[in-house]
């Protein structure tokens, strides 16, 4: 039981498989929901030294307007590993005490949900009492990624090789937080059948939330 804690629970999946879908139907159920992915546009936007940081280590090439431009950065960092640990380097000690900030405010939601593609890799995975991980098939993936014509077929798959997959991301998290549960969530057919599995998921987290403390 999580008696003098917040529950907080962590959402992953990779691109293309649902979780910012699942995101929100947390937050119709009744959580509140901490997107990482918006914390770091935040943070790129109003803080300057972390701007001045980005732009030292990978030039002026991919700042527009004085801040970073996402768009630039991740063309960089998807195309090569080496670089996507060195921004991740410099983001997520700020992150992770944004994320902290955050919990600590005052909510009368029953649970906090992080989404983030990778909280199990990073900061955060320590404030965690469970995970849900959501799962598609990779042709599903795809076909979600490449809907908004925003990315193409192949750009997808690039991104898809170097994130790690779900087992890797399980496995990470049962070494990281033994002990603590893990819930699939399988999203590969309609949006009904997905609320339903949230739902179920919501009810199964809240219930382990009240039982024995681990």
């Amino acid at each position: 039981m999580v008696t003098d804690r917040h529950l907080v629970i962590g959402l992953t999946g990779n691109l293309g498989a649902g979780k910012s879908t699942v995101g929100r139907i947390a937050g119709d159920l009744g959580a509140r929901v901490i997107d990482s992915d918006q914390t770091v546009r935040d943070l790129l936007t109003k803080e300057s030294e972390l701007a001045s940081s980005i732009q030292g280590a990978f030039g002026t090439e991919v700042m527009l307007d004085g801040r970073p431009d996402r768009a630039a950065l991740a063309r960089i960092v998807f195309e090569d590993p080496g670089e996507l640990a060195r921004l991740e380097k410099i983001l997520y000690p700020r992150v992770g005490e944004r994320t902290a900030e955050l919990i600590a405010e005052p909510t009368s939601a029953p649970a906090t949900v992080i989404e983030a593609i990778k909280i199990v890799e990073g900061p955060n995975v320590d404030r965690l009492h469970a995970l849900w991980l959501v799962v598609a098939p990779p042709d599903v993936q795809i076909k979600r990624a490449t809907a908004t014509g925003r990315i193409s077929a192949a750009e997808a798959r690039r991104r898809l090789a170097v994130q790690s997959s779900p087992d890797d991301k399980e496995r990470l998290f049962r070494a990281r937080r033994p002990g603590l549960p893990v819930w699939r969530i399988h999203n590969s057919t309609d949006l009904q059948a997905l609320q339903r599995r949230v739902a179920a998921v919501w009810r199964e987290t809240l219930a382990y939330g009240d039982g024995p403390t681990p």
